[in-house]
């Protein structure tokens, strides 16, 4: 069985009611890897050759491609749909403004402010909630002069703020967003506050020490816990008091309509990857249940290849019961066959034997016959070798004899080829000279023609001597043949071989 791989990449783990949202995505953070950089764990069943492994493996990484996608997707949505951060101008004019209209008296000491707990910035508990790998951008207030009015950070308005009857006057959130003049609305606050009896409120320093600094519910409970008192150095407005206290209300309203906006974020963010959770888990399931499915199928498979393997095994059982059986019946057939077999074998064997006996002795006169035979044959043969090599020797002489001969008949035509150049040389030169001296030297031109005529006689002659010779040497040519045909077939006798 496979291992799932929700044990290795997403471990499940169920939020803690005692912690806030912000811690428990804290210690989520810090157990659980991120996505991105989080490898799913091979299975130490894994084998190439298991097709069941490899399509685990290949519905493993298409889940860890999906799950990125949306992941992906969700954050492209949360940069478009989030805030975007406040111009620096608009800060500074409204900051100036607030050092503008409040007045000089209403600043508390800065060593008094230097012993109170330092609260967390809305940009650090922005931070918190969107996760170290978030790109949202968040609001971030920078330019804050030394002596100005922080906006969210409450101040100390009176003369002693060591005194037990001191308080914070809580700025509102909303103060650089609003459209009202904020020295309308301090005047609003301080209109506000005439008529109302100083009640004792508990120390903030001491009711965020209880609390978690990086719980947001706890700060955005103890903001708005804080109901501003009268101030002690309150400016007197002409406007009436009913529109000071609508507006002071609608500050109010916006206010905590504004923490609630809050809260409800935070919650939705928690939602968000609680659902991101409980998705990638089911799909963790989902593919867990395919692979158990495959797993079920594969064992399945095998099991049914056991039983078919099993029936055959029992099939062949059964035939070889039934092939015993047949073959032990052929075996008393073949037993009682095999004694009459032996009983004839014995008889033939014992016919064999005098046949053999009888063929050994006749092997015997055949051997003694046959050497006498081998040797006549070989004495035989060496005499036949004998003549052969005389006879040989004198094919040998004859054929030089003619071969001599043969070579003088050559060099006789050769002469006579000779003899017809010399001729034809003599008849060009008469030629010449019958055309030089035709005109002057008739009666030497006809001597010369009776010349021609019996050098014609002559070479007609030789040519006639020629062509004896010629015939002659065919003659030559055609007893050597005979002769040569006489001595391969048979052996020439004596009487007949040329002289």
């Amino acid at each position: 069985m496979y291992p799932s791989s929700s044990d290795n990449s997403y471990p499940a783990t169920s939020p803690s009611p005692r912690l806030s949202p912000i811690k428990y995505s804290r210690e989520r953070s810090t157990s659980r890897p991120s996505s991105r950089t989080s490898l799913r764990a091979h299975s130490p069943s894994f084998s190439l050759d298991d097709p069941v492994a490899v399509r685990n493996q290949v519905s493993t990484l298409k889940h860890t491609i999906r799950h990125q996608q949306a992941q992906l997707h969700s954050l492209e949505n949360i940069i478009r749909i989030g805030p975007r951060p406040y111009s620096t101008d608009l800060l500074d004019d409204n900051n100036m403004a607030s050092t503008s209209t409040s007045p000089p008296s209403a600043f508390a000491s800065p060593t008094a402010t230097s012993t109170k707990v330092k609260r967390r910035s809305s940009y650090d508990v922005l931070q918190n909630l969107a996760g170290p790998e978030s790109s949202l951008p968040l609001p971030r207030r920078d330019g804050i002069e030394e002596n100005g009015i922080r906006e969210g950070i409450p101040m100390n308005f009176g003369a002693n703020p060591a005194s037990p009857t001191s308080y914070k006057r809580v700025s509102s959130p909303t103060r650089t967003l609003s459209r009202i003049p904020v020295a309308s609305v301090g005047n609003a606050r301080a209109l506000a506050d005439e008529g109302q009896p100083p009640t004792q409120r508990p120390s903030p320093s001491g009711s965020t020490s209880k609390l978690s600094p990086i719980d947001p519910d706890s700060s955005i409970a103890s903001s708005s816990s804080l109901i501003p008192p009268p101030s002690p150095n309150r400016r007197i407005s002409l406007t009436p008091g009913g529109t000071t206290k609508v507006l002071a209300d609608l500050q109010t309203g916006v206010v905590n309509a504004r923490n609630a906006l809050e809260n409800t974020k935070a919650q939705l963010r928690l939602s968000q990857r609680s659902v991101a959770q409980l998705t990638r888990q089911t799909e963790d399931l989902k593919e867990g249940r395919e692979r158990l499915r495959l797993e079920n199928e594969g064992l399945n498979n095998v099991v049914a290849r056991k039983e078919r393997l099993l029936q055959e095994v029992l099939e062949r059982a059964r035939k070889a019961e039934t092939e015993a059986t047949v073959l032990k019946s052929q075996l008393k057939s073949e037993t009682s066959t095999s004694k009459k077999a032996l009983r004839e074998m014995e008889a033939s064997l014992s016919e064999s034997t005098a046949l053999s006996q009888k063929s050994e002795r006749e092997y015997i006169t055949l051997r003694d016959s046959m050497k006498g035979l081998i040797e006549s044959w070989k004495q035989d043969t060496d005499r036949l070798r004998e003549e052969m090599r005389k006879r040989e020797e004198k094919l040998k002489a004859e054929a030089e004899s003619v071969g001599k001969k043969y070579r003088l008949l050559v060099e006789e035509v050769k002469g006579v080829q000779g003899d017809r150049d010399q001729v034809k040389k003599l008849k060009e030169e008469d030629k010449k000279k019958g055309e030089e001296v035709e005109e002057m030297w008739k009666e030497e031109i006809e001597r010369m023609k009776g010349e021609v005529a019996r050098s014609a006689r002559e070479s007609e002659e030789a040519n006639k001597t020629a062509k004896h010779l010629a015939e002659e040497l065919a003659r030559l040519r055609r007893l050597m043949q005979r002769a040569g045909r006489r001595s391969s077939s048979s052996p020439i006798p004596e009487e007949d071989a040329p002289p």
